[in-house]
């Protein structure tokens, strides 16, 4: 498997007010990471959109990652995605991976810098 499709980084939305101030959720970038793209299959599509979710893509990273169903994703060409679900796996070559379904965000919604 390769992962040189680019590089998408990960954002965590945190709390950014100073302390006893009204909360600021705001997304902080926590990693970058090569990927590749992966299929989206009818059974992840239609699963997603049973959940009143829609998957818009697959993609692998290498290693067993902490990327939780609430962070961001943000790839090279500036798309930005909600992570859907996050699997760790091993690839058809036993290398232990980390497959992100993704849903597509308004562009609104993604982060604008590249901290």
């Amino acid at each position: 498997m390769t992962f040189d499709d680019g590089i998408l980084e990960v954002y965590r939305m945190e709390n950014t007010a100073p302390p006893s101030a009204m909360p600021k959720e705001t997304p902080v970038l926590r990693d970058r990471h090569y990927f590749g793209y992966d299929t989206l299959g009818f059974q992840r599509y239609y699963t997603a959109l049973q959940a009143q979710q829609k998957a818009d893509a697959v993609v692998n990273i290498p290693l067993w990652q902490d990327i939780r169903m609430t962070d961001i994703v943000k790839l090279d060409d500036g798309s930005g995605f909600r992570v859907l679900l996050a699997q760790k796996m091993k690839d058809d070559n036993g290398l232990q991976i980390t497959k992100l379904t993704l849903e597509r965000l308004e562009s609104a919604d993604v982060p604008n810098s590249y901290d």
